[in-house]
């Protein structure tokens, strides 16, 4: 080589180099920039990523200076993941049932009496033929479901919601009363329409003895219909002795059904009981009645109450019978009945 060139070359290297380090410089900056202007995480194909790790192994350690795509100990996780993956064998056996027949399936066992063959034939007609017996039994079992003989009597639930719009409910509350002879306890029958929850009190009574259940099975059915409701069908009571044969049979001839409760069963009379318990806590607990028509009178006020005032969870914290159309405006107003013991709040009209 002239040695009279070589101060020049020397120069034109020195010029390169420094012009690529400013060249890399800008870049990094740019790369920056562009990087913050992006999501946080960014997510790349597994060709990018093996482009990355193709040119960023050539940088070395200088690499955590200038990468910003990911962190620098993310691309080193890429260098010491293995190239292949070891495939993993697919598991053999029939692919699950769709959810859309599971789904179809289980709608079907609330018919009574359908058990896994009639669902079968059920199935085979709607012209799916990929489901078998066992396949039915496995999906009703995950579900917990018991085989048609176990569950084709209907549960007393069921029973309820069936008949609820004919249904009605009743019992007797007793309750002590100040008369001029003393302490004496007064009878309170009670019947109770399950659907709506609506109320009739047939009056206190020091002796409810047959003939007087008579006058009220008698009148039994003009009561319902004065609150609007369809004539009864079935009436559930206990086995107190009080519903005698001559009540049964007056309500037969009405068209009425005396159920009665098995005996030792209390929970199955669950919403008159539970109206009971109601009326003697918010209600009854506060007074000691003076004769029966204090009693009758005091009652009737707390059965308004819980007609036209009172909410009800068992029917969406509803009012049985609203008078005034709901609304968010006017000034917010309190009421009272018997002293303030019954409170309910309104919006003024």
């Amino acid at each position: 080589m002239n040695a009279a060139r070589l101060p020049k070359m020397l120069a034109l290297g020195r010029s390169d180099h420094d012009q690529l380090i400013a060249q890399i410089q800008y870049l990094t900056n740019e790369n920056q920039i562009l990087r913050s202007k992006l999501p946080k995480r960014l997510s790349l194909s597994p060709k990018e990523r093996r482009r990355l790790i193709q040119f960023g192994k050539a940088v070395g350690d200088e690499l955590r200076h200038i990468i910003s795509i990911v962190q620098y100990s993310t691309f080193q996780k890429w260098l010491r993941a293995p190239k292949h993956k070891k495939k993993t064998k697919k598991r053999g056996g029939r692919p699950r049932t769709s959810a859309e027949i599971r789904k179809l399936v289980l709608e079907m066992t609330k018919s009574p009496g359908w058990g896994y063959t009639r669902i079968l034939g059920e199935l085979r007609k709607l012209g799916i033929m990929s489901v078998s017996q066992t396949t039915i039994r496995n999906i009703l079992n995950e579900q917990g479901i018991e085989p048609s003989p176990d569950r084709s009597e209907p549960t007393w639930d069921q029973f309820l919601k069936r008949h609820s719009s004919t249904l009605w409910s009743c019992d007797f509350l007793t309750k002590p009363v100040l008369t001029w002879r003393g302490i004496k306890h007064q009878s309170v029958l009670v019947f109770m329409h399950i659907a709506s929850r609506k109320v009739i009190v047939a009056g206190a009574t020091e002796h409810p003895n047959n003939e007087w259940m008579c006058k009220v099975a008698e009148c039994f059915p003009s009561m319902v219909k004065q609150l609007g409701l369809d004539p009864p069908g079935i009436l559930v009571r206990d086995n107190d002795t009080k519903f005698t044969r001559e009540f049964d049979d007056l309500l037969k001839a009405e068209g009425i059904t005396p159920y009665k409760l098995p005996l030792q069963s209390p929970l199955m009379n669950a919403h008159i009981e539970r109206w009971i318990k109601s009326l003697k806590v918010e209600c009854l607990d506060h007074f000691i009645p003076v004769g029966t028509n204090h009693l009758d009178h005091i009652i009737g006020e707390y059965v308004e109450h819980y007609h036209f005032e009172r909410p009800h969870q068992g029917l969406g914290n509803r009012v049985i019978k609203r008078t005034t159309p709901l609304s968010s405006e006017g000034v917010i107003k309190c009421d009272t009945r018997l002293g303030g013991i019954l409170r309910h709040y309104h919006r003024a009209a």
